[in-house]
């Protein structure tokens, strides 16, 4: 039977449909913790699992997204033959960091990482070695049809991806099973994964290793790799001073709050990337265009974001359960992101190639997260963590837009709508203030 076409129903392009691959694997996770959260899964076992996805995530996100990068970057490049021959060395370089990182973690479990599992329930950590050994080669499934054009065939990845994790993990809780069977059954959809993966190689890759050629992508993917592990970091930085400064309950409030706008993420990531060639090719069309498209985030995601603030005390009391009214803060504190994610000088530089000042601002900006987290974490909680977070990418994107302006005399208005800009901002604090008032004085009753 012929599967449908998809494009008679919706508009759907390559970079529409990665897109859609992106907001359903985000889309799957909070499913999941809204799931864990009605199957009333204690805190300590969120906790738990929330610390599985924090170490497999922590450890991988940098060189996969590296590698990625560079392969997406050089494969229009290539013969066919070329084109055939990366993908599979490219899969050998996933499996290769995955082997190195979970042999990193089985060696440094006992001590250096052994504080991210304070129950001395070790089978986390044991787990997510398992997972970062069979799950790292996987990412490549969903780039390897969107470089051949299948579209379509994304989007139906996407689906039964979503589909079967969702059973695979959700299932064993509503049996009554401990959460190491949610775990097995993200291993298990890795599996399948890899048996999918497997099966692409097989159609549109060529299987020969060539070191000289996995050598000479690494030292093209070696600094993106540093550069997103400096940048990406956050997260996974929050995560950690959360997880050594207080127990698995506040890490599950913690992790559930935690979460930008994802829409917002994957629309501004993907316009950041896309702007690149465009600043390169002609710097003033490029600004031109990125002060079009930003105004036009600001007026769907701003108010977006403020109407997130003031209701997203009800929306986790039945989206997830009362045990979670706390993470309902720290979300409103994470939508504040809203105001430095809608500015790209980021791009602006990167299309110059002027990326030193990229990774410069990067240290700064993991300087500034560490510490003052770790100081605001002491002085007024979980709450703290997220501030931290918070002035750090704002101090980022506003040293990124010093140097545009000062060192090369790019003029902020020339990018950015400065007054609308401004008082979405300040519109922005001031909601959050009305609604951080309403939540301490327990308006909304719980």
């Amino acid at each position: 039977m012929k599967s449908p076409d998809l494009s008679r129903f919706f508009s759907l392009s390559n970079l529409s449909s990665l897109q859609f691959f992106q907001l359903a694997r985000y889309a799957t996770l909070v499913f999941i913790g809204v799931g864990f959260a009605k199957l009333h899964l204690s805190q300590t076992d969120i906790g738990n699992f929330e610390t599985f996805l924090l170490i497999s995530g922590m450890l991988s996100f940098f060189w996969v997204s590296g590698t990625i990068n560079s392969m997406l970057s050089v494969y229009p490049k290539q013969s066919e033959i070329g084109k055939k021959k990366l993908l599979f060395n490219s899969f050998i370089t996933l499996a290769v960091f995955g082997g190195l990182s979970a042999m990193l973690l089985f060696l440094f479990s006992g001590n250096i990482l052994s504080f991210l599992d304070k129950s001395d329930n070790h089978s986390v950590i044991t787990l997510s070695f398992i997972y970062l050994l069979l799950n790292s080669p996987t990412f490549l499934v969903e780039y390897i049809l969107f470089l051949n054009g299948k579209k379509e065939q994304i989007v139906y990845y996407a689906i039964l991806s979503a589909v079967f994790t969702l059973g695979a993990v959700l299932s064993p809780v509503v049996i009554g099973s401990p959460l190491e069977y949610s775990i097995y059954g993200m291993i298990l959809i890795a599996l399948i994964k890899m048996i999918v993966v497997l099966v692409l190689l097989n159609k549109y890759a060529l299987f020969q290793f060539d070191f000289a050629f996995i050598w000479q992508n690494l030292q093209l993917s070696m600094p993106l790799m540093l550069s997103i592990f400096v940048s990406g970091s956050a997260e996974y930085i929050d995560g950690i001073i959360v997880k050594s400064k207080f127990d698995n309950v506040a890490f599950a409030v913690f992790r559930y709050g935690a979460k930008e706008l994802p829409v917002l993420l994957i629309i501004a990531n993907t316009f950041s990337t896309a702007m690149i060639p465009l600043i390169a090719a002609n710097l003033q069309d490029g600004l031109a265009e990125i002060k079009r498209k930003s105004a036009l985030m600001m007026n769907l995601f701003f108010p977006l974001s403020l109407a997130l603030m003031i209701f997203s005390p009800v929306i986790y009391h039945y989206a997830f359960n009362e045990s979670f009214g706390y993470s309902a803060l720290i979300f409103n504190f994470y939508l504040l992101l809203v105001i430095p994610r809608v500015l790209f000088p980021q791009s602006i530089l990167m299309g110059m190639g002027k990326n030193k000042f990229l990774l410069i601002s990067s240290i700064l900006e993991i300087v500034i997260n560490v510490s003052l987290s770790i100081y605001l974490a002491g002085k007024i909680g979980l709450p703290g963590v997220a501030v931290g977070t918070f002035i750090a990418y704002s101090v980022d994107k506003v040293f990124l837009m010093g140097i545009s302006r000062f060192v090369y005399g790019i003029k902020v208005s020339s990018y950015i709508q400065i007054i609308p800009f401004l008082l979405y901002s300040l519109l922005t604090l001031v909601v959050f203030a009305f609604s951080y008032g309403l939540m301490m004085k327990g308006v909304w009753g719980f």
